[in-house]
């Protein structure tokens, strides 16, 4: 389980956001589930960005609901069968225990209307 100890230490400040996205950027492929947000394809592991989209501060932890884009290769998708890559976006809740600083990424999957 990752820790984010300087997202934990930045909370309530106007840092919270950048510290919390680098951070994030920087958990290897391991422990940032995007395989979970690809759609059919292999995740690239270069090029992603982190958007902080909501955050709060629950009893016992620090939840945060993060926007990810990121590239996938599709295999199989261009002209004499090439991979391809492709953008992604997905979204992430993360919830930092405040007394650990452990952290644990999950994908929120939203209804489409």
């Amino acid at each position: 389980m990752p820790r984010l100890p300087l997202s934990l230490a930045a909370w309530g400040s106007d840092i919270f956001a950048v510290t919390l996205k680098g951070e994030v950027i920087a958990l290897t492929p391991a422990e940032l589930p995007l395989h979970r947000l690809s759609s059919t394809g292999y995740v690239l592991d270069s090029g992603v960005t982190v958007t902080l989209l909501e955050s709060r501060e629950t009893d016992g932890t620090i939840e945060a609901l993060l926007g990810v884009f990121f590239e996938e290769i599709v295999p199989g998708c261009s002209c004499g069968d090439e991979p391809e890559p492709q953008p992604v976006y997905g979204e992430l809740v993360v919830r930092i225990d405040k007394v650990t600083a452990h952290a644990k990424l999950e994908p929120i999957e939203r209804l489409a209307f």
